[in-house]
């Protein structure tokens, strides 16, 4: 059971974080709307560090399916614990982020949980198969 719920969970958000990062390099002034940012604070700076936040997203993106397609349980078990504590991390963060509290950070903050929520329960099966 580890082994399907860990991989399946690196798919779901490999499949998130793909979709992601295409948004962002082919048009990152969606996310930046998204988040909260006026149209005086998006400037081309901003909008180049969008490009290269979808750019950098694409190697986890492209990376965990690999992981999940070729890994035996050990690589499973540390991938997902990884993933479990940045999603954790990276949910926590949206909370506090200095944008304040807007959909956009409630959203994003709550898609990081479930995840993280997500490869707890697959790193739970663990025990129970041995």
């Amino acid at each position: 059971m580890l082994i399907r719920r860990a991989a399946l969970a690196l798919r779901l958000q490999a499949t998130l974080l793909f979709l992601l990062s295409v948004l962002l390099v082919a048009n990152p002034e969606i996310a930046t709307r998204f988040l909260g940012f006026t149209k005086g604070q998006t400037t081309a700076e901003v909008i180049w560090l969008m490009r290269l936040l979808g750019a950098t997203l694409l190697l986890p993106a492209l990376l965990a399916p690999l992981v999940a397609a070729f890994a035996g349980e050990r690589g499973l078990r540390q991938a997902a614990s990884g993933m479990a504590f940045i999603s954790l991390v990276i949910g926590t963060v949206s909370f506090i982020s200095p944008l304040g509290f807007k959909a956009s950070t409630v959203v994003t903050g709550a898609v990081c949980y479930i995840f993280a929520l997500f490869y707890f329960y697959a790193l739970r099966g663990r025990g129970r198969n041995r």
